[in-house]
């Protein structure tokens, strides 16, 4: 069979600066000489606080990108066709079910590349829609995911192959961070803020580190989900005495998120986000050679080794987050070397190199079959 190296790439890139609209970017940038590339750009959000969200510009948005993608495929017959499903929310999965069912006939082949897992669970949950959920999604002729303990949505949704894809980024060593033997502890935390990416665990743990007398500073980068949480949040940080100590920044890209990384001596994931399938502020932490401490939840399970790259602890004990914390507090020596190790892992799986490499052999292959 003749090899049709034609690829109709739909996707977010850059704004907003999720682990999505990154990957599908560097994605793009990385395969464009290999392939007759051709992109057509989702623009439903802005930043990461508004997807999901409904809106009248995004039901104009999506029957342009219907338009946009059915003259693509007529224009280039059995081109593959390269899709990101959207998270398991009903608005966004109603969305993704009529975008495919209008196109999809016309692709070539299909891949459905789940960087937002549990689309299938959703669906599972909700006889009334899955009939036309598995005639929208189901049967792709690949299905790409991001770790081992992610939700199997391609099996749920029949996919003719499943492919594992680590992401993977390019950062270059951080300098200057865990040199100092002594003084406080700077904690970070990057990503957005809300209740259940662990911020008030965050907060509990701070407070129960602060009992223990232990030294320590908190910065956080990102932002709000919705503001009802940044008054709740600002409310406990008063009354935990915590002011001083942990410090909000909002969101932070480019030099100045390096340079935060720079600064700190461990990062702090207490995610127990429902749909979490990987987290790249932990691969930016890793090459940047800090520690890890992070919850045992689906993402970061894939990427922590528990005592080697950093520490897995149970989702919501404050306890082990902070002894975990404590730990690295005590022994300065411990964490550059989980550092180093993280950094040696974040180099051999996670560059950006990896991730390319590995989608170039999911895109060679699906053009093959």
């Amino acid at each position: 069979m003749t090899e049709n190296r034609k690829l109709i790439v739909v996707g977010q890139t850059p704004p907003p600066y999720n682990g999505q609209a990154k990957m599908i970017q560097q994605m793009i940038n990385g395969l464009s000489d290999e392939f007759d590339l051709f992109h057509i750009r989702m623009t439903y959000s802005d930043s990461v606080v508004s997807a999901g969200k409904f809106s009248f510009s995004k039901i104009r948005h999506l029957f342009h990108l219907i338009h946009t993608t059915r003259r693509a495929l007529k224009e280039n017959p059995g081109a593959v066709l390269y899709y990101p499903p959207a998270s398991p929310n009903l608005i966004p999965v109603l969305r993704d079910i009529l975008y495919l069912l209008s196109v999809r006939s016309l692709a070539g082949k299909t891949i459905l590349h789940f960087h937002s897992g549990g689309v299938s669970e959703f669906v599972r949950c909700r006889n009334w829609l899955k009939p036309v959920a598995m005639k929208a999604y189901g049967g792709p002729d690949m299905a790409v995911e991001l770790g081992r303990s992610c939700p199997r949505d391609g099996e749920f949704f029949d996919a003719r192959n499943i492919r594992v894809v680590p992401n993977g980024i390019d950062m270059p060593p951080v300098t200057g961070n865990q040199k100092s033997a002594s003084g406080n502890l700077r904690i970070l935390y990057v990503g957005i803020h809300t209740e259940s990416k662990g911020m008030f665990d965050l907060l509990e743990t701070a407070r129960e580190l602060k009992q223990r007398g232990v030294t320590f500073e908190i910065r956080t980068a990102g932002l709000w989900y919705t503001d009802r949480e940044r008054c709740r949040f600002d409310r406990m940080r008063k009354e935990y005495e915590l002011e001083s100590e942990v410090l909000t920044l909002g969101q932070k890209t480019g030099e100045e998120l390096q340079a935060l990384y720079g600064w700190a001596n461990v990062f702090f994931f207490p995610t127990f986000y429902p749909w979490e399938t990987f987290g790249i502020v932990q691969l930016e932490a890793m090459a940047s050679s800090l520690p890890v401490v992070a919850s045992d939840w689906q993402g970061p399970k894939d990427i922590v080794l528990n005592e080697e790259t950093g520490f897995l602890c149970p989702v919501h004990d404050i306890n082990a987050y902070a002894t975990a914390l404590q730990n690295l507090a005590n022994d300065r020596e411990l964490g550059r070397c989980l550092g180093r190790a993280g950094r040696r892992r974040y180099e051999q799986l996670y560059t950006a190199n990896c991730f390319i490499r590995n989608m170039k052999q999911v895109f060679t292959d699906i053009c093959c079959l």
